[in-house]
């Protein structure tokens, strides 16, 4: 293969036949170079392992059996897709790590529009480029480009050499009374599976009931293996991730103060909601600034994905916020702290704080999901411990901005 074929098209205009330029919106952008990302990626697995590799700084995908429903997953935060806009996603990996072979590759569309998942696959033998070299044990960089004003098209790309070579394209307008998927707003993911009767090791961008991407398919062998590499999504033309307009939601104690002793103890905790006006949360919240009022000198830390004990979860407002809030928690353990500071009391009365950061946020390059992760929580707590010798009375809030 020496010329690249583009099946009608150009690599140099984007999903949307816009001209493209390198001027992108950045959304995710992954590499696994010192851990498995947990931040930024859920790993869920069921007879399946998922290990970093501390020599080629990536992750090895791996399961146990070959029976149906066997997996091991990584998974980022949904990614934003804003509207008008083509949405590019770029990963490297390694499909048939194992060097099984004796299979097939494909691409797919998966929906849910009907009620029940369908999938539409586009085999290799009738992708568009001879893909006759392409050696699936190895690594490679894949692409997918979309319109979603949820109808339009998709095309599936691989990069060889630096150039692009467009293998498939399935197009979505004129053809159906509705769109194409129920919504663009996905996680970028590399899951290894078994169903009854085949082991598949498929890169793409969604979920179980959407999703575009590639795989890999054999019989069911439980020593297939997989590899994930590196990923980024870009909003072609679009605002970076924390540069999206979000809809401003907060919470606090009201008038109910909280006893600040010796001991670290949660003030307030959110975190999003499994589902919103009854469907999957695929929602975004970025934590944007906190307040808060207390009588005497304290200690104050914001924690991310920590464990509370007894929290009485609400809703912030059931119709209007994907989140959920508690503020009686006694006790919190695990998580990691992202921001500390003391705040001094005064003989004229209480003394107050506020922190603000208008655009990166408070987690800096991470955000709020609902995390399908085992062991990672989702939760952000401001805690505090008094720094005198006398307890503290403190009321305290928290702001966010809701991406969905």
């Amino acid at each position: 293969m020496t010329v690249p074929i583009y099946g009608g098209n150009t690599p140099s205009i984007d999903a949307f036949g816009r001209l493209r330029t390198s001027g992108t919106g950045q959304r995710l952008d992954v590499e696994f170079i010192y851990d498995k990302q947990n931040d930024l990626f859920d790993e869920v697995t069921n007879n399946g392992t998922v290990t970093h590799n501390t020599n080629t700084r990536d992750l090895t995908l791996s399961i146990s059996d070959a029976n149906d429903g066997t997996y091991a997953k990584m998974a980022s935060y949904p990614v934003p897709y804003t509207p008008g806009n083509s949405q590019l996603i770029d990963m490297t990996g390694v499909l048939d790590l194992a060097g099984i072979g004796g299979g097939s590759a494909e691409v797919f569309l998966r929906t849910k529009i009907s009620g029940s998942v369908v999938e539409e696959t586009i085999d290799e033998s009738d992708w568009a480029s001879t893909t006759g070299t392409i050696d699936w044990t190895k690594s490679h960089i894949f692409s997918i480009d979309f319109q979603s004003l949820k109808v339009g098209r998709i095309r599936f790309s691989l990069i060889r050499n630096g150039l692009t070579y467009q293998v498939a394209e399935i197009t979505k307008d004129n053809s159906i009374d509705s769109g194409y998927w129920q919504l663009p707003n996905l996680p970028v993911y590399y899951k290894l599976y078994n169903d009854a009767t085949n082991t598949y090791m498929e890169l793409g961008y969604g979920d179980d009931a959407n999703g575009v991407g590639f795989r890999y398919k054999i019989a069911a062998n439980a020593s297939a293996t997989m590899k994930a590499i590196c990923c980024t999504a870009k909003s072609e033309g679009g605002e970076n991730l924390r540069n999206l307009p979000g809809l401003a939601r907060s919470v606090d104690t009201v008038v109910t103060t909280q006893t600040v002793s010796t001991t670290l103890v949660p003030i307030i905790s959110i975190r999003p909601k499994a589902t919103f006006q009854s469907l999957p949360n695929l929602g975004l919240a970025i934590p944007k600034s906190f307040s808060l009022q207390t009588t005497e000198a304290i200690r104050v830390v914001l924690m991310h994905d920590v464990t509370l004990t007894d929290p009485v979860w609400a809703d912030v407002d059931t119709d209007q916020s994907m989140m959920e809030y508690d503020v009686s928690a006694t006790a919190l353990s695990n998580g990691h702290i992202n921001f500390s500071d003391y705040v001094y009391a005064t003989s004229s009365g209480p003394a107050a704080s506020q922190q603000t950061t208008a655009e990166k946020g408070l987690l800096g390059k991470t955000v709020l999901w609902d995390r399908q992760h085992d062991t990672v929580t989702g939760i952000y707590t401001l805690a505090a411990v008094r720094t005198g010798g006398v307890d503290a009375s403190v009321l305290a809030g928290l702001l966010w901005e809701e991406i969905r």
